[in-house]
């Protein structure tokens, strides 16, 4: 038998052999940036490398379509397609835009390859993260996080001011309608992502945080993302709240939100996987996969030690893709065009022989032992109301 401790270390951080094979490959990358250095290859050359045989010309120009969006200055760029990486590459941290299939081994060497993004929508789930890792690569901006430190830690203090025992934190499920039938400006606010679709309900919530962690839904380059991006810019200008989301992003969110920079809280996202975090003292996000463990439920407990959930339904049976959205809070008109988009991405977390894959793996038993954990030290997490997924439906305490 395993020690329930030991377990739940296992489902938080994986198998040891998981964790050294990614320290490996850590060390493997810092490797190549000290080869680097030393040969003096620290320096771009203007040229962009697209490593893609056998694609099709459709796809070509798909990828040459998203590089434009994600990469503005590119067209400073020359851009390269080579059959093969040529010898100097392995030397040099010119960027090289991965598509196809390619042997394991060479697939191994890639990935620890400084500059080197796999941008196959057709075979890599996290092509939306590799576009937005491209981005901050050749972007010489670096992002000032004491900058946001300093603006987030001054907005904390300020709301610890008004002495406030609970923290509310809203989803974007069906039952988020609801929350029009209820005041509340007894505790903080935060709410996430595409509830800027409704301004009714957000001029209602007078929320005093919005966050946004994905790569293709909220940063990237589809119709449904900038559908998102151009909601949250009004509902900033309107108010004084403030947009905190992972640093990785933030090549994209300070382009597309100039003039805002005053509200934008980028935040490095760290290895620790624990929510009940201090976000002033310890800036970084835990190393989770979904909004809820990545951004609200930590910057909820930054806040205060009652922590109350709301608009959280998760996936019902007859649910499609993830779960089920408010419709008044989602952009479902443009969903079948992300879908297209990044086929792979829901092949991989929604697939038909599964469709609870995703739920299970950011929703179940981790995130459980999140919220245990921080029970344990103190915290306490409500769900306002019932919840499909059982790992919040355990803390709903009655009537809705």
């Amino acid at each position: 038998m395993i020690p329930r401790q030991l377990r739940s270390l296992i489902i938080l951080y994986g198998q040891p052999i998981t964790i050294l094979r990614r320290i490996l490959q850590r060390l493997a990358h810092f490797s190549f940036r000290a080869l680097h250095f030393v040969g003096g290859f620290q320096r771009f050359r203007g040229r962009i490398f697209l490593f893609a045989p056998r694609i099709s010309e459709q796809d070509r120009e798909s990828l040459l379509r998203r590089l434009k969006f994600y990469c503005p200055d590119s067209l400073d760029f020359k851009v390269a397609e080579v059959r093969t990486v040529p010898l100097f590459l392995w030397f040099s941290p010119e960027p090289l835009l991965q598509s196809g299939q390619h042997s394991t081994l060479l697939n191994s060497m890639l990935s620890i390859r400084p500059g080197t993004f796999c941008v196959d929508f057709r075979t890599n789930a996290l092509d939306g993260w590799e576009w937005t890792r491209l981005a901050a690569y050749i972007d010489p901006r670096r992002v000032d996080l004491d900058s946001s430190r300093q603006r987030f830690a001054s907005r904390v203090a300020r709301l610890r001011q008004q002495g406030k025992e609970k923290t509310y934190i809203f989803g974007t499920g069906p039952s988020l309608a609801n929350a029009l039938d209820k005041q509340w400006e007894d505790g903080y606010r935060i709410v996430c992502n595409t509830i800027v679709r409704d301004r009714f309900l957000w001029d209602h919530l007078k929320p005093d945080f919005i966050v946004a962690g994905d790569a293709i839904y909220h940063f990237g380059f589809t119709s449904f993302a900038r559908a998102f991006r151009r909601d949250l810019r009004k509902c900033l200008v309107s108010s004084d709240t403030l947009f905190l989301y992972p640093a990785e992003f933030h090549s994209i969110v300070r382009r597309e939100f100039d003039g805002l920079n005053d509200r934008l809280i980028p935040v490095p996202k760290g290895w620790l996987r624990k929510i009940d975090i201090d976000l002033v003292k310890h800036f970084q996000l835990p190393g989770l996969g979904n909004v809820l463990g990545l951004l609200l439920l930590p910057l909820a407990c930054t806040l205060s030690k009652d922590v109350f959930l709301f608009g959280f339904d998760g996936r019902a049976p007859n649910d499609k893709l993830f779960w089920g959205n408010s419709p008044k809070h989602s952009y479902q008109e443009h969903l079948a065009e992300l879908q297209e988009a990044h086929p792979y991405f829901f092949e991989f977390f929604v697939p038909e022989y599964n469709l609870n894959k995703y739920v299970k793996n950011v929703h179940g038993e981790q995130l459980d032992i999140c919220l245990s954990m921080a029970e344990s030290r103190g915290w306490r997490f409500v769900m306002m109301h019932r919840s499909w997924t059982p790992t919040l439906q355990r803390r709903f305490q009655g009537d809705d």
